[in-house]
């Protein structure tokens, strides 16, 4: 396999037929956990961060005139689930008022567009960085041919590594490029070029076959693992910032807390940012997508967010909560349009599109955790 954005990865699995199903395969950091972890940290000085640019997420005509709002239908391919997470001890929850969860599984009872454009939301600087499950949140920094670019990312746990972080597909290869970029760094809690946490050097990065082979928006998500050491905590990260959990199979109408770190402006890309939206409505996906049409929310983030977490029922656990508050990732940053997307305008800064997870999504997510359960 090519690889690109320079040395430091090497491919490890076998090439896969281009379905959206079939795992790519992954890259791994080709030298000893210590080495590689001090390359990678002697490589991001704080002038290299500081100057690393938000990963573009802009979709522009002809790929927005073919993006519809329509309602997706019976997108779930199957019943809805929830699995892992993991809180560390002496680690605060956030709490939020807003959360719920709309437990029927189908989608094909859902409006098409739940409302007009742009959707509501309630977009703002986030001051609980310091407690769960703020905490997995963080920054991802990685190099591609073109330079250095930066992205969000949260830590995922489903009982097996405590390493995994979850983004998006593009923020680990470019769309269709059967390849992947290298040297990421991964900085929870991240707080104007400092981190309270530490950051953690990658030692292995798994896209999906659907963006892989196909750059398929409805597959832009992928994980890495981290190495078991940070800069300033001999501990996996998730035993630091702790592991959000994942959700499949849910309906498409629900509300969303979604987590990133934006540096267009007014942002600067130094602060936690989060939006609290519901479901908007759906979007075909460009490119004769073969996966199910993504979600749609209201959000005034700009570029830097991309593959940060769209978590639902987002708080501490609540007996009163049917499912419980879980912080589960059930989608992730992905893209907007510039011009004639399905709000009819300019929708940066407006909206952003994520995919939905679905069976498919459980599997790559089950793959990388460990976890042991039936998506």
């Amino acid at each position: 396999m090519g690889l690109t954005g320079g040395a430091g990865a090497s491919s490890v699995g076998h090439e896969a037929a281009a379905t959206p199903k079939d795992p790519p395969p992954a890259v791994a950091s080709p030298s000893n956990a210590a080495r590689a972890s001090a390359r990678v940290l002697a490589y991001w000085t704080p002038a290299r961060m500081a100057a690393a640019k938000p990963a573009d997420v802009a979709l522009k005509a002809p790929q927005a005139k073919n993006a519809k709002a329509v309602n997706a239908g019976n997108t779930a391919t199957g019943s809805p689930g929830v699995a892992g997470g993991y809180a560390p001890a002496g680690v605060a929850s956030s709490q939020v008022s807003s959360s719920r969860v709309n437990t029927n599984p189908q989608s094909s009872s859902v409006v098409p567009a739940d409302g007009g454009y742009p959707g509501p939301n309630d977009t703002f600087l986030y001051s609980q960085s310091a407690k769960y499950p703020a905490t997995t949140v963080g920054k991802l920094f990685f190099t591609e041919p073109g330079g250095n670019f930066v992205c969000s990312a949260t830590a995922t746990y489903g009982g097996g590594t405590k390493d995994m972080v979850w983004t998006a597909g593009h923020c680990v290869g470019p769309q269709g490029g059967r390849s992947y970029y290298t040297n990421w760094l991964f900085c929870p809690q991240y707080n104007n070029g400092e981190s309270s946490a530490g950051c953690w050097a990658w030692r292995l990065a798994q896209q999906t076959g659907g963006w892989y082979f196909n750059g398929y928006w409805s597959a832009d998500y992928a994980y890495l693992y981290m190495q078991p050491t940070g800069d300033k905590k001999a501990k996996h990260v998730v035993g630091v910032t702790g592991g959000v959990g994942f959700a499949w199979n849910w309906g498409r109408d629900q509300f969303w807390q979604d987590f990133g770190y934006p540096s267009g402006s007014p942002y600067s890309g130094g602060k936690l940012v989060m939006t609290s939206a519901e479901h908007r409505y759906d979007v075909t996906n460009p490119g004769g997508d073969l996966g199910p049409a993504d979600n749609s929310i209201g959000s005034a983030q700009t570029p830097g967010f991309s593959g940060g977490p769209w978590l639902l029922s987002f708080g501490p656990s609540n007996s009163s909560d049917p499912i419980g508050h879980g912080n589960w990732i059930n989608s992730n940053n992905s893209y907007y349009f510039t011009s004639g997307g399905p709000g009819g305008g300019n929708e940066y800064g407006q909206e952003i599109q994520g995919p939905y997870y679905d069976t498919n999504a459980c599997n790559f997510w089950k793959t990388g955790s460990g976890w042991t359960g039936t998506c």
